[in-house]
């Protein structure tokens, strides 16, 4: 069994406790900054274990790096729930925690008899958080939802393209962990209510909701004509790489023409139409750059100018950056495989408790006797007959073919 830490006690969420039942990313990740914060967080896995553990490439299926991402410091169970009485150890787990979280379709858990209304009867303080893709009270409550599917359905994929384009997925699934972001500060408000009044409650996030929650440009997209202004260019300095620069395209013309009035000469005739302007421009000032003899010249001539820029570097690159290295971003954790593997920490700093990965992930169904024996008080031989029938898995399932 991998060394966890154990001192959760300097932590801002120490003494809360929270049952894990989702599954893949949104959830798990709003349940991992719990976990860094101090939470005791407690994953329930299905006898397969977590899906996010096999999507990775081959060799690294079964603790994959979406799975530790996304569960670090956390201790695994693992219950077959299509059982009869599985209900009853979630149940009994929900008695002595003080939230929980889930990300099944609506009416799922319902079916698993681990729905809100019992788990609400078993433990009234209780919180839980439901994150699902569109909304259960909405027509679309049945349609699975991952990220990429809701990247195309809130108009992500092509804000991120341009017209006559094809659009083209992030490499990263952007609306699962702004979900978790958004599920992780309402469940905290909610657990603030319910230490306050004793009762808790259901708090629903869906990704749908989340995703376009989180888009700063709305306001733009609604005026009349919209907003159609260049925003934020990035300009191919040749052997500097690209250069990104904070910015509508025209203030960061005007900015760098009015600090460097012989260098940049406007190229564009005064009848010219505005596409002509902004084309001509901004060639003009990636010639410019180019013409600088390092890529640290460019930089600072910018910031002449007062404008916010940056290299375009690769998310390895950053990571690996003396910037990271002096943030202390990265964390080794034990890989359970005989190594180890980086885990960027979360970002809030404390100045007086710690924020931090608890420990490594962990392996399918690790710790369920010693929750059950821990948090629940049940005897080895409870137990045995848990695993004797099935409800309690102490190995893996593996489904054909993986």
């Amino acid at each position: 069994m991998a060394e966890r830490i154990q001192d959760f006690a300097t932590g801002p969420l120490s003494g809360v406790r929270v049952l894990d039942l989702s599954r893949v990313l949104a959830g798990p990740y709003a349940g991992r900054l719990l976990c860094d914060l101090g939470a005791e967080v407690i994953k329930l896995e299905p006898p397969e274990g977590d899906e996010s553990r096999q999507i990775a490439p081959r060799h690294d299926r079964g603790q994959s790096w979406l799975f530790t991402y996304s569960n670090v410091g956390k201790r695994s169970i693992s219950l077959d729930l299509g059982k009869p009485g599985a209900s009853d150890v979630v149940l009994a787990l929900a008695r002595v925690c003080d939230a929980a979280i889930e990300n099944f379709r609506p009416g799922v858990l319902d079916r698993l008899g681990v729905g809100w209304e019992r788990l609400h009867a078993a433990n009234p303080a209780l919180v839980l958080l439901s994150i699902n893709g569109f909304g259960s009270d909405s027509s679309f409550r049945e349609r699975r939802a991952y990220a990429p599917i809701v990247h195309a359905a809130t108009g992500l994929l092509r804000d991120r393209g341009q017209l006559g384009h094809a659009p083209t997925q992030p490499r990263n699934a952007y609306s699962d962990v702004t979900t978790a972001l958004h599920g992780a500060v309402a469940l905290l408000a909610a657990l603030r209510q319910a230490e306050a009044t004793g009762v808790g409650q259901r708090v629903e996030v869906p990704m749908f909701d989340a995703t376009l929650a989180s888009h700063s440009e709305t306001g733009n997209l609604f005026l009349d004509p919209p907003d159609e202004r260049v925003m934020n260019p990035i300009y191919d300095a040749g052997a500097h790489g690209f250069i990104a620069v904070a910015g509508a395209a025209p203030h960061v013309w005007m900015s760098l023409a009015a600090a460097f009035p012989d260098e940049l000469p406007d190229p564009a005739g005064p009848d010219a139409d505005f596409e002509t302007k902004a084309r001509a421009r901004h060639a003009a000032i990636a010639a410019w750059m180019t013409r600088e003899p390092t890529q640290a010249g460019v930089l600072e001539k910018l910031g002449r100018a007062k404008l916010a820029c940056a290299p375009v570097v690769t998310p390895r690159e950053a990571l690996e950056s003396p910037l990271a290295t002096e943030r202390a971003l990265l964390t080794a954790v034990d890989d359970r495989r005989g190594g180890t593997r980086p885990v960027v920490r979360s970002p809030a700093r404390f100045s007086a408790s710690r924020n931090e990965i608890r420990g490594s992930a962990p392996l399918p169904g690790e710790h369920g006797g010693e929750v059950l024996r821990e948090l629940l008080g049940w005897d080895d031989a409870r137990i045995a007959a848990l695993a004797e029938s099935g409800i309690l898995v102490t190995e893996l399932r593996t489904k054909k073919g993986v």
